[in-house]
């Protein structure tokens, strides 16, 4: 957070949502205002005064440093709403079709890409299917070691 202020619980570039994040505060019972930074001369005057530059970061902070916490809280919660939210929308905009093979019959089917990053059923086996969404990243997601069946052998996913 700007200057490390354990009042701070957000800082913005615009004043519209800075302001956003104040009335959502608001609503929770948590009193909030907004502080912009002061004006900072510029390092290499234009015309050889000094000239005032002001930064774009308003910061937003909490009365009582008792309820920064739950504060943030309340903030990561409505962001990370904010984000599914637009995820949600971006796929529901998505037009065409993708087709995606049933890990579990091997079979491919055709679906409206707008379900991509989901899970259906298999038409051909009735299996739950993953639909592959190209902007989900997995490559931080630990899907966990082979599966083995009842005789303690490693399934054909592993190796024997």
């Amino acid at each position: 957070m700007a200057d490390d202020n354990p009042l701070t619980v957000f800082v913005a570039e615009k004043l519209q949502t800075a302001e956003a994040v104040v009335e959502l505060l608001a609503k929770e019972g948590l009193a909030a205002e907004l502080v912009a930074p002061p004006p900072k001369a510029d390092p290499e005057p234009v015309l050889g005064g000094a000239d005032l530059v002001t930064s774009d970061a308003i910061e937003v902070r909490v009365a009582d440093e008792k309820q920064a916490e739950k504060a943030r809280e309340v903030l990561g919660t409505a962001i990370a709403r904010a984000k599914l939210q637009a995820l949600h929308e971006k796929r529901a905009a998505r037009t065409g079709t993708v087709t995606a093979a049933c890990e579990e019959c091997g079979k491919t089917s055709e679906w409206p890409a707008s379900a991509m990053g989901t899970t259906e059923t298999c038409p051909h086996c009735t299996a739950y299917m993953d639909i592959p969404d190209p902007d989900d990243d997995w490559s931080g997601v630990d899907v966990g070691d082979a599966e083995e069946d009842d005789d303690g052998d490693e399934t054909e996913e592993g190796t024997k």
